[in-house]
């Protein structure tokens, strides 16, 4: 990690064949939205203008979800200094672009279709892992079972309607040892024993075993999410977890954790490319 920059920072990210970017810079001490968009082709980056169409300053920090980027950037953006930031870091950065950001120290869980993470976060300059995903995201057991079932992505919110519907005891399924949790999140096992479920369910006319098979994943995952951060909570004796991620959206996870601490949450969650322009503008690229 490094010291904070100067702004106007971009933040670049890409998925699905799609770029978008967003131009921050520090007003008073507060990010501050410059403009956002979209493009095909990076050197479209080039010239940035507002919804409007004016003109919007050069940015002299640029930030990529990729590093792949970085060579293009670097000889698009010359006089601006480039830098990959890892997406799992700019999730935990993302509060401090809230509307009231939270005063650390808090817990921080973020939990996409890429990335689960737990963390401590003190201040920008210090954010400490304190668990990770040791193979896949809870967000890809999502992904997977709702593909696999015929239905959209993201799995996250197609899983939790559908599991609104079944009975999770009414099917068995791996259980991660939670004496390892502080180790890392395991999904794999999981993914694994769904998708033969799946299998088995072939060609039935009946719904109730899908429906069935949702609640029981969602709760396994909700499970496995919530162990190493109560147990995080207890021994910290810190009262915030800042939630970011899709996944973190489930309403199980978010009704059990509001009994035991105060949820960080913002009404709208910042977008990929903004999280990374923060993360730039802050200075840091790198989770230690």
């Amino acid at each position: 990690m490094t010291h904070a920059q100067h702004g106007p920072a971009l933040g670049i990210a890409s998925r699905g064949g799609k770029i978008t970017w967003t131009l921050i810079d520090d007003h008073s001490g507060r990010p501050a939205l410059l403009g956002q968009g979209q493009c095909a082709r990076l050197e479209e980056l080039r010239a940035l203008h507002d919804a409007q169409g004016a003109p919007l300053p050069s940015p002299r920090v640029v930030g990529a979800g990729c590093s792949s980027m970085n060579p293009a950037l670097a000889t698009l953006f010359s006089a601006a200094r480039t830098q990959a930031v890892d997406p799992a870091l700019a999730h935990l950065l993302a509060p401090l672009a809230y509307e009231t950001p939270p005063a650390g120290p808090y817990l921080a869980l973020v939990a996409t279709a890429r990335h689960t993470v737990l963390a401590r976060v003190d201040d920008p300059a210090h954010c400490s892992v304190l668990t990770h995903a040791l193979d896949l995201s809870a967000g890809a057991v999502f992904d997977a079972l709702a593909l696999a079932l015929g239905m959209e992505a993201p799995g996250g919110p197609t899983i939790e309607r559908l599991a609104d519907f079944g009975n999770a005891g009414a099917v068995e399924l791996p259980e991660a040892d939670q004496t390892k949790a502080q180790t890392g999140f395991v999904f794999a096992p999981l993914r694994a024993a769904a998708l033969a479920r799946v299998r088995e369910l072939e060609g039935s006319p009946c719904e109730q075993p899908r429906a069935d098979l949702a609640a029981a994943v969602q709760a396994a995952v909700v499970r496995q999410l919530l162990a190493p951060t109560l147990e995080a909570l207890r021994r910290s004796g810190l009262s915030q977890v800042a939630l970011s991620g899709g996944v973190t959206r489930n309403r199980a996870l978010r009704q059990t954790l509001q009994a035991h601490c105060r949820l960080i949450v913002p009404a709208r969650q910042p977008s990929a490319s903004a999280r990374i322009a923060l993360a730039a503008l802050l200075g840091y690229g790198h989770l230690a």
